[in-house]
């Protein structure tokens, strides 16, 4: 079932509640260190039905944020963030009679949200599922990705346009990434890493780069690059997030003046609430 204007005056209704549970999360928030070498721009706090629907996977198309939960998906305007449109079943039955319980990280390509779905705890099964980007519906087509290349499941997947690929990779200790074709979901090859990536929440392609999130075990969530040519692995920044936050996926773009704008998501279970943080680099 899918909500849209009927949602938005629900959430009306809930505007009271919602007001108290940010200022909760504001609360938590406010001795957090500034992180190192990035400044924070911006920051979308999503709380009670919201947070659900926005606490794996972010992705842009320049005018839309989407969004995964466990089951879920969503669609916000990219300039005042407020989700307006939401999927509440989006796993299609098909993959559901394989298992399927979880989705994961997004990408975004040619009117078509890419979702990386997996059928944890088992990690037997892993797809990418297609769904139209206008209305959040399942479009009939998923690819079944190799499961020795994904022992762990498949949280995340990144579209490269320019090359025709998406790619993935292992979630835990990752030595390779994985090339798919666009056109069939075919594997074109494996990339070895300059070092290993541990806990890759979500990736987002932008000029060769991926820009990457991942759940360290500590409070210290870097953001990094990865080469897709050389397969060079470099921290860009670090970020302190405090104990109560999983980082999840990544979104990137540019503002109106061309610089690149990192959206990272960050999943606070504790509390039900959700941030997508805004960041500038301020290093080269």
């Amino acid at each position: 079932m899918i909500y849209g204007k009927g949602y938005v005056v629900f959430k009306k209704i809930l505007f009271l509640i919602s007001a108290i549970a940010l200022l909760i999360v504001r609360f938590d928030e406010r001795n957090l260190p500034s992180p190192d070498g990035a400044e924070v721009i911006a920051k979308n706090t999503y709380v009670l039905y919201d947070y659900t629907v926005s606490s794996q996977g972010v992705t842009n198309d320049g005018e839309f944020f989407y969004f995964s939960g466990n089951e879920t998906l969503g669609k916000a305007d990219m300039e005042s963030g407020d989700i307006y449109l939401i999927n509440v079943d989006a796993i299609p039955q098909v993959l559901k009679d394989r298992g399927c319980n979880h989705i994961g990280g997004l990408s975004y390509f040619n009117g078509y949200v890419y979702a990386a779905i997996e059928d944890g705890p088992d990690y037997l099964n892993s797809f990418i599922a297609l769904y139209d980007a206008d209305t959040l519906e399942y479009s009939g087509t998923y690819y079944e990705l190799p499961h020795e290349l994904h022992l762990e499941g498949v949280p995340w997947c990144a579209v490269d346009v320019e090359r025709n690929y998406l790619y993935t990779a292992e979630w835990s200790n990752a030595e390779v990434l994985n090339v798919f074709s666009l056109d069939n979901m075919g594997l074109v090859k494996t990339i070895p890493l300059s070092e290993r990536i541990d806990r890759i929440q979500g990736a987002e392609l932008y000029d060769g780069k991926l820009y990457m999130s991942c759940d360290e075990e500590n409070d210290l969530k870097r953001i990094f690059t990865l080469d897709v040519e050389t397969g060079e692995v470099e921290v860009l920044f670090t970020r302190n997030v405090g104990k109560v936050f999983e980082a999840e996926d990544i979104t990137v773009y540019t503002d109106d003046d061309g610089e690149l704008i990192i959206c990272v998501l960050d999943r606070g279970e504790r509390r039900m609430s959700n941030n997508l943080t805004f960041y500038k680099c301020t290093q080269n």
